[in-house]
């Protein structure tokens, strides 16, 4: 499949390209391009089945009755494969009032059991299931609302089409069609390629692993809050890569972190509830937090670090980013809450941090996209947006002396666009590459001219960035299995975080796995 990838991705860039694409010999990318055309991450085709949610009252909400199936071909569903996680688009039908469905797409999911019956649906405990060789229904709850899914056609053996409806009190809430697609890995991949080879692989008990950071001989390895488990820090000696040791925890009330930078022996974790928590890890085996900064509940998404300014995104109660001073690493100083202008919507915010590289900040704005920012006065220079836009993550270099960003969005039909910001008011696509749409990737990083990508339940993926209009896939791990203890239906599930330091590792996290180190390709 890799390779059916990579001739597919060449063949739409040689078609557009100024280069020609001679794949026997590899020219030396000289910066020309033709800007691609951008359609954003979603394009509306229609309903994704011919099922349809009847009107409130004609059956009982979330029942079999409750959707209309006659035009299904549901003889197909004897053939589908009824265990596994499966992820799903959802599209909306006209007229929901919730946010992300007036938009028209969102994600959603359902795990099976080896024999059939549900163990979650969107997240929830299964309610029901409706089984026969024709039938395919589940449903899960969660408080009030119960999230149900009815299958209407089988694509394969691994994809069905159906109807989604979501019931409160009795009441539907939401109803869309959906396509859904069990996660096993594409056909003719194994578990790993490109010379990547598995040393270790260590558990972690605080949370699912979402983000890591090496330094040194330690790994520094942020869990999220879960189902009673708390979240916090994990610190591991990796002086033997192959055999990492857990040598020191925190876990505070209250941590429930999303990522982390590091400075010197001060470490930073962005927390879903207080703020950036500071954290001393002198003393690896004993970290300690030192507190929050500004203080007072806010929702902090991303935090990264440039020189000696900390830079902190804010989701809530009011978007926005914080930049501190971190002169004195342990100590932060706030300095100003980056607005560009006063409008609601120029505020800068993003998904993990901002970016910076050769004087200027990249910053992903989420649903706005990708912004270009000078940080002394924090004035906007240029931005690059697109429709259904949930911009999280970037990574920029030089090639062929122009500025090349690599942006990842999130959501259904997300994927890794690849622009020319030279010219920050005129940004460019020049290439992207994609998987399956129903799953989005997570993060990124560049090493010369090797990209990185965790890409959640499609593991780890490593791109061939010389020529950035062809990004060409060269090595993979895929670290998502469907068996793995505490493997959940969410769209965050598989491959997080990582850091490629430069020695010769690479250190990767999963949400059910933990901390994954694998040696470079040579």
């Amino acid at each position: 499949m890799p390779s059916a990838r990579t001739a597919l991705t060449v063949l739409l860039t040689c078609a557009v390209s100024t280069l020609g694409c001679d794949a026997s010999v590899e020219q030396p990318w000289d910066g020309s391009y033709v800007p691609l055309e951008e359609r954003g991450d979603w394009v509306d085709t229609g309903p994704l089945s011919t099922c349809r949610v009847l009107e409130e009252g004609a059956a009982p909400c979330g029942s079999l009755e409750s959707f209309d199936l006659t035009r299904c071909k549901r003889r197909s569903l004897e053939d589908l494969e009824r265990r596994g996680t499966f992820r799903a688009e959802l599209r909306s039908e006209p007229g929901d009032s919730d946010t992300e469905v007036r938009r028209g797409v969102r994600g959603g999911g359902f795990k099976l059991g080896s024999s059939g019956a549900p163990e979650l649906v969107f997240g929830a405990p299964p309610v029901a299931g409706v089984w026969d060789s024709r039938t395919f229904l589940v449903s899960g709850r969660d408080g009030e609302a119960v999230y149900t899914f009815v299958g209407c056609n089988a694509v394969d053996t691994h994809v069905l089409t159906g109807c989604f409806s979501v019931c409160r009190d009795g009441r539907l809430e939401e109803s869309a069609t959906f396509r859904a697609e069990r996660m096993v890995r594409f056909k003719g991949e194994g578990e790993i390629s490109g010379g990547l080879r598995l040393l270790s692989e260590s558990p972690v008990a605080q949370g699912p692993a979402v983000d890591v950071h090496v330094s040194g001989s330690h790994a520094y390895v942020i869990s999220r809050e879960q189902a009673g488990r708390p979240g916090g820090l994990t610190v591991f000696d990796v002086n033997d890569p192959s055999a990492p040791l857990t040598v020191g925890e925190l876990s505070p009330p209250g941590a429930d972190w999303r990522n982390v930078a590091l400075v010197d022996d001060t470490l930073y974790a962005a927390s879903a509830n207080e703020g950036v928590a500071v954290v001393d890890v002198s003393r690896p085996s004993a970290p300690a937090l030192l507190g929050h900064v500004p203080g007072g509940p806010l929702q902090v998404s991303g935090v990264s670090v440039s020189g000696n300014r900390l830079y902190a995104t804010v989701a809530s109660p009011e978007p926005g980013m914080l930049v501190f001073d971190i002169s004195t690493p342990g100590t932060p100083r706030f300095l100003v809450r980056a607005m560009v202008e006063a409008r609601e919507s120029d505020r800068l915010y993003a998904g993990r941090g901002a970016t910076t590289y050769e004087g200027r900040l990249y910053i992903n704005h989420q649903h706005q996209g990708f912004k270009v920012a000078d940080p002394s006065g924090m004035v906007l220079l240029g931005s690059y947006t697109y429709p259904y836009a949930r911009s999280v993550a970037s990574a920029v270099g030089t090639f062929a002396g122009r500025t090349v960003a690599f942006e990842l969005g999130q959501g259904p039909g997300a994927r890794l666009r690849v622009l020319d910001a030279s010219i920050p008011s005129r940004i460019q696509k020049i290439s992207e590459y994609g998987l399956r749409p129903v799953i989005s990737p997570s993060n990124l990083q560049l090493r010369g001219t090797r990209l990185y990508l965790t890409y959640h339940h499609e593991g780890l993926r490593v791109l061939d960035v010389s020529n950035p209009t062809q990004p060409r896939e060269v090595g993979y791990y895929n670290t998502f299995r469907e068996t793995d203890p505490g493997r959940g239906d969410g769209p965050d599930e598989g491959a997080a975080g990582l850091h490629v330091p430069g020695d010769g590792y690479v250190y990767v996290v999963d949400t059910a796995r933990g901390l994954l180190v694998l040696s470079e390709a040579r």
